[in-house]
């Protein structure tokens, strides 16, 4: 057995779980293979965002698959399968820190809280083989990620 892996889903990766698209397969292949995965409270809220969008404004999913999206992904959340990592956003030395993720690689916020998670967060005391990876479908994510030195795998371009 190899060494024990902390998965975090960015919001892309998320949403595919629970939502028919390009992807979702493998993901949800993935996610049966292993026992825990993390995500920050940023990209819990934006994939709860996504959903709304899909359904409420782009008319992409019914009403039923977007109950039964959501509702899955909370009891994700309820079962700690995807457990929830709360960042210290108000803190002006994060907020500085991601800042400059932000104008470094063009990303927006909730990227670069992503980044700043698998840098500085609760887990990050992992390194080598353990290090944490992050699971996205967001090329520009997985860019930035691996010119910060840090492991990622984008699950559209890249086998695992």
């Amino acid at each position: 057995m190899g060494p024990l892996k902390t998965h975090y889903l960015d919001a892309s990766a998320i949403v595919k779980l629970f939502v028919d698209e390009d992807g979702s397969q493998i993901i949800r292949k993935y996610i049966n293979k292993h026992a825990i995965f993390h995500t920050t409270s940023l990209c819990f809220a934006e994939a709860l965002g996504v959903l709304k969008a899909k359904y409420f404004y782009r008319k992409e999913i019914s009403e039923k698959q977007y109950l039964r999206a959501s509702t899955n992904l909370l009891t994700h959340v309820s079962q700690k399968v995807i457990e929830i990592e709360d960042i210290d956003i108000a803190h002006l030395d994060v907020i500085r820190e991601v800042r400059e993720l932000v104008k470094k690689y063009s990303i927006d916020i909730s990227d670069a809280f992503q980044i700043y998670s698998l840098k500085k967060g609760i887990l990050s005391v992992f390194g080598g083989d353990s290090q944490p990876i992050l699971i996205t479908a967001d090329k520009k994510l997985a860019k930035a990620v691996k010119a910060e030195g840090l492991t990622v795998w984008n699950f559209l371009k890249e086998d695992q």
